[in-house]
């Protein structure tokens, strides 16, 4: 975790920022697990320079989403929390902006200590549309979700 000051002019202090990246190493352990259970339906045996090449473009395939997927960047800061993606809507969402907010964690995020965080929007437009209408934004496969939940939580405003 980083803290880095942005936004500082003279004679004020500057807005440091808790900037994340998504974990990837819980990506790599899906994709390896996945090219392996795929590989139990393939005859290698009879074809093994075509398994050699199915490995090597899964396997760029699998390194090509998890350069993506750390390209994104959460910057928590005093006011909003700022999401950067590669591809995809970066968006900047105020405090007074969440109705809730929330963390989930699989068998593997716990496991590599990562999770996502949903923050549910009053308004605005989040990257995840909410079954009977509205949006959240998600902080996907930050490292200590529940520190990320709990500093969210403290900035928020009791209603």
């Amino acid at each position: 975790m980083l803290t880095s000051p942005a936004g500082s002019s003279e004679g004020s202090e500057p807005d440091v920022r808790l900037t994340l990246r998504p974990a990837v190493t819980k990506t790599l352990i899906k994709g390896v697990i996945a090219i392996a259970v795929f590989s139990l339906f393939l005859e290698i045996a009879s074809n093994l320079l075509n398994y050699l090449i199915f490995l090597a473009l899964s396997f760029a395939m699998v390194g090509l989403y998890m350069l993506i997927k750390h390209g994104s960047k959460f910057m928590i800061g005093e006011d909003n929390i700022q999401i950067k993606r590669i591809f995809g809507k970066s968006n900047t969402v105020s405090y007074q902006d969440i109705y809730d907010i929330s963390v989930a964690q699989g068998i593997l995020a716990r496991r590599f200590g990562c999770g996502s965080v949903y923050m549910i929007l009053k308004r605005g437009r989040g990257g995840v549309n909410l079954m009977g209408g509205g949006t959240a934004e998600k902080l996907e496969d930050v490292p200590d979700p529940n520190h990320v939940f709990e500093l969210i939580s403290s900035k928020l405003s009791p209603f």
